[in-house]
């Protein structure tokens, strides 16, 4: 059985998107004259962690969508059977997306605290890299459909 990997495109569209929203995070700091080394650490910290984030995500769901269709099998199924099975594994794939989710977000409250406490990274700077991460893949999404109609 094929197992599930990381979706590659998506991967690259956010690195991509985040060094664009780090370099432009880092201009506007510079345009206001409040640029220091802190403001690159703290762009570059938030960066990582969201990729980080964007992978532990990937990895959790793709391997609860491969358990799901190994159970599966190739036997056919009743209409019963189906909905059975889709409750059984609808509560398997929340419980693993749920655990994702707060690991995540662990991550992320980690790296605000590092970035606040530590002094080295810039709070602001590195804020910015971590909100980006939906923006940046709903935008990725409007161009493709976008792509696609045409």
């Amino acid at each position: 059985m094929k197992k599930f990997l990381i979706p590659i495109r998506e991967f690259l569209v956010l690195i991509l998107g985040e060094l664009i929203i780090s370099a432009l995070t880092v201009l506007v700091f510079f345009l206001l004259k409040k640029f220091e080394i802190a403001v690159v650490l703290g762009a570059l910290l938030g960066s990582l962690v969201t990729v980080v984030n964007f992978i532990v995500l990937s990895l959790t769901a793709g391997r609860a969508f491969d358990k799901a269709r190994e159970a599966r099998g190739t036997r056919e199924m009743t209409e019963e059977e189906i909905e059975k099975f889709a409750a059984e594994q609808k509560a398997e794939i929340a419980a693993a997306t749920k655990l994702a989710y707060v690991i995540r977000t662990l991550l992320t409250v980690a790296t605000l605290v590092v970035a606040f406490i530590s002094g080295i990274f810039n709070v602001i700077s590195t804020v910015i890299p971590l909100l980006a991460f939906k923006p940046i893949l709903m935008i990725d999404a409007m161009i493709k459909d976008k792509k696609e109609r045409s």
